[in-house]
């Protein structure tokens, strides 16, 4: 934010960030929402609603507040109007984790995910299009929150001749997991979320993580810039807010990109009054947004024709690759709605 501001904010007006965490609760998440409502902000940016999503939707939505870059995790928010998301989100990047490891030989999958009201549908909606691909997910593990044995897991994971896992896990439970396999001595080739590790944490786990397959919406902070021009302007605004990029994750860009779609949005519209009726028509009206080159041109509004993803605007998610000291970005990019947009 400090960054964008320097460069002139948005529209020569400087950018008032409120931050609400919610703790996870969902009564905070909807705290939080009303909080938006009641401070009248111009737009939300990479906001996460993994609990209440469905009340967060209407608040929101009720209010006419675009939400750029929102982490979807609920029905209610992939179909909303204000739903403006830079990606697919979770299942997207899970869906690109299963066709690379079906590509890599690996038929049978299994899931690893943390245990949440929401984690037992995920697998019905993946399966079709991994399905159609060569392979399947035929075995869950649900993680619950607070587990401090993760060997039990490992051992699960290779359930019904599982010889892959795709690791829903954030770093908190995936560091654990690691130090089980590693104490198991476990074949199992994982896959992950590459915006959950950072370089640092990619090469205490090399053992694994130099074999794992790696899916994200977004170029890898370690990336050539060259080829993603905007990785440059982003790891200078972490560096300036005294990062050390080797320390920082995948998950960091989202905020950042959200930031750039928001002033790019807004500047090509160019309204009298930046407010959330002038963002929303600016996003409703925008078509092939450069975001230089950090996800493909986007246009807002664009929609899937899948009947659950409604308001998906970038269908496409990056595999990466770990050699042990940097990390790789695959062009082209995947295109995970087809694979999720796949019927059974």
């Amino acid at each position: 934010m400090k960054g964008f501001n320097k460069r002139g904010g948005v529209a020569g007006k400087k950018l008032d960030l409120i931050v609400c965490d919610s703790k996870g609760d969902p009564n905070e998440e909807a705290n939080c929402a009303r909080q938006m409502v009641t401070a009248k902000v111009a737009a939300t940016l990479s906001d996460f609603t993994f609990f209440n999503g469905e009340a967060d939707a209407k608040i929101l939505g009720d209010a006419g507040i675009p939400r750029i870059g929102i982490n979807t995790s609920a029905l209610a928010e992939w179909h909303s109007p204000v739903t403006f998301a830079l990606d697919a989100g979770p299942l997207a990047y899970f869906s690109g984790q299963g066709a690379e490891l079906i590509k890599q030989g690996h038929k049978k999958l299994a899931f690893v995910v943390v245990q949440t009201p929401q984690s037992g549908a995920l697998v019905p909606l993946l399966n079709p299009g991994l399905k159609a691909l060569g392979g399947e997910i035929v075995t869950s593990v649900f993680v619950p929150p607070g587990t401090t044995d993760y060997s039990r897991f490992v051992a699960a994971a290779t359930k019904d001749g599982a010889t892959a896992a795709m690791l829903a896990l954030g770093y908190e439970q995936l560091a654990p997991f690691f130090d089980a396999m590693s104490q198991l001595n476990s074949k199992l080739v994982p896959a992950i979320s590459a915006n959950t590790p950072s370089l640092n944490q990619l090469e205490k786990y090399a053992k694994f993580t130099t074999r794992a397959v790696m899916v994200g919406t977004s170029p890898n902070v370690n990336s050539d810039p060259k080829e993603f021009p905007g990785l440059k302007l982003f790891v200078q605004d972490m560096k300036a807010g005294g990062l050390d990029i080797a320390d920082v994750n995948g998950q960091s860009e989202n905020p950042w990109v959200s930031v750039l779609a928001l002033k790019t949005v807004v500047e090509m519209a160019k309204p009298a009054t930046v407010d959330a009726a002038s963002v929303l028509a600016a996003l409703k009206a925008a078509k092939d947004v450069d975001l230089q080159g950090m996800i493909p041109p986007w246009t807002p509004s664009r929609t899937d024709p899948s009947p659950i993803f409604t308001n998906i605007s970038n269908p496409y998610v990056y595999a990466q690759r770990f050699d042990g000291k940097s990390v790789q970005t695959v062009t082209p990019p995947i295109n995970a709605m087809q694979i999720l947009d796949t019927k059974a």
